[in-house]
Formats: structure tokens, C-alpha cells, sequence
């Protein structure tokens, strides 16, 4: 598996965990918009992680797809399991 598509997978789930911990500690009660940030901050220090974490060569080798691989995963799964986790509960 590249590591572009590692990288993918990881967000994929990530977005699945936090939108679930959104749900369960119910971070969407005053407003939806702290869940929303909660989910960016997250998003955000993954992201500074795996800059700092990676080797350089994996940076250059990744670019900008370090940042947006997976982004869109990661929100489209944070709301649905967000709503599949509310409801059930």
C-alpha cells in the first residue's frame, strides 16, 4: 500500500472516531459550530504531526497531499458517523 493511500485510510477513520466522540461527549449541545471546530483542530494537529513525524524525504515526496489527502473523507465521515452515533444514542 503507497503511503498516500495510508495516509487516506487514516483521516478515513479519524473522521469515523472524532465524529463519533463528538456525538458521545455531545460537543454539538451549545452550538454545532464547537463541533465543527473541535473536528478542524483535529484535523489540524493530525496534520503537524505527520509533518513533523515524517522523514523529509516523505514530505517532499508527498507535497500538499500531506495536508488534503483524505480531507474530504475525513469530513464526509465525521458528519455521517456523527448523525449515525446521535441517533443511536
Amino acid at each position: 500500500m503507497r503511503l498516500e493511500d495510508k495516509l487516506y485510510w487514516a483521516r478515513f477513520f479519524g473522521g469515523m472516531v472524532m465524529g463519533s466522540l463528538t456525538a458521545i461527549l455531545k460537543l454539538y449541545e451549545p452550538t454545532i459550530f464547537l463541533g465543527v471546530a473541535a473536528a478542524i483542530a483535529a484535523y489540524v494537529i493530525s496534520a503537524i504531526i505527520l509533518r513533523v513525524t515524517s522523514s523529509p524525504e516523505q514530505r517532499i515526496k508527498l507535497g500538499r497531499k500531506l495536508y488534503l489527502s483524505g480531507a474530504t473523507a475525513y469530513a464526509a465521515m465525521w458528519l455521517i458517523s456523527l448523525i449515525v452515533v446521535s441517533n443511536i444514542l
